[in-house]
C-alpha cells in the first residue's frame, strides 16, 4: 500500500483506522508512517501522526525507537494535528524517555506550549500530562508546573480548566 496516496486521499476516522489496521504490529510499515510523519508536508504528517498514535496503543513497542526523533521534530510541526497525536503518543511513554536531554527538552517545549495562546487546547493538556508524568521523577517541577497553570487558568478554556484543575490536584502531593 502506499501510504502517502492513502493519507493524502481522505480525512476521517474510518481512514485512519483502516491504514492503522493495514500497518498492525508490521515494524517496516510502521517505519514509513513515522517517515511520513517526520518529513512529509502537510497534512500528511498529521494525519499520520494520528495512524501512529491508534496503532501504539495496541503496540506500544513500536514507538520506542522514535521517541528521540518525534521529541527533535515536535517544534517543526506545523498543523495542530501532528502536535496533539504525537504529544499523546509521547504523554503515553514517558517512562520510556530515559536521556535527559530529552526529557529536559519536551519538558521545556510543554511549558512553553501551555503558555502560548496561539496553541491548541488539546496540545496544551497533553503538555500537562507529559510534564506531571516527569513530577514524579522531577518533583520540583511540581511547583513551576502549578504556578503556571494557575497563571494561565483564567485566560484559557473551560477544556483547560477542567484539566487544569485535576493537574493540580494530581501534582498536590509534591507540593509542600
Amino acid at each position: 500500500m502506499n501510504f502517502n496516496q492513502q493519507l493524502a486521499a481522505e480525512l476521517s476516522h474510518k481512514n485512519m483506522h483502516f491504514v492503522a489496521h493495514c500497518v498492525g504490529k508490521n515494524e517496516a510499515y510502521f517505519r514509513e508512517i513515522i517517515e511520513l510523519l517526520l518529513h512529509d508536508k502537510d497534512p500528511v504528517p498529521a494525519r499520520a501522526a494520528w495512524v501512529a498514535e491508534i496503532v501504539t496503543i495496541d503496540f506500544p513497542y513500536l514507538i520506542d525507537p522514535y521517541l528521540h526523533d518525534l521529541i527533535e521534530a515536535l517544534p517543526r510541526f506545523t498543523h495542530p494535528g501532528s502536535q496533539r497525536n504525537t504529544l499523546k503518543i509521547l504523554s503515553r511513554n514517558c517512562e520510556k524517555i530515559e536521556d535527559e536531554d530529552d526529557q529536559g527538552y519536551l519538558i521545556d517545549l510543554c511549558f512553553t506550549w501551555i503558555k502560548d495562546q496561539d496553541i491548541t487546547v488539546a496540545v496544551k493538556i497533553f503538555s500537562m500530562d507529559i510534564i506531571t508524568s516527569f513530577v514524579k521523577v522531577y518533583p520540583e517541577l511540581a511547583y513551576e508546573l502549578q504556578s503556571v497553570i494557575e497563571d494561565q487558568f483564567n485566560k484559557n478554556s473551560a477544556g483547560f480548566k477542567s484539566r487544569g484543575r485535576k493537574t493540580l490536584k494530581e501534582i498536590g502531593r509534591y507540593i509542600g
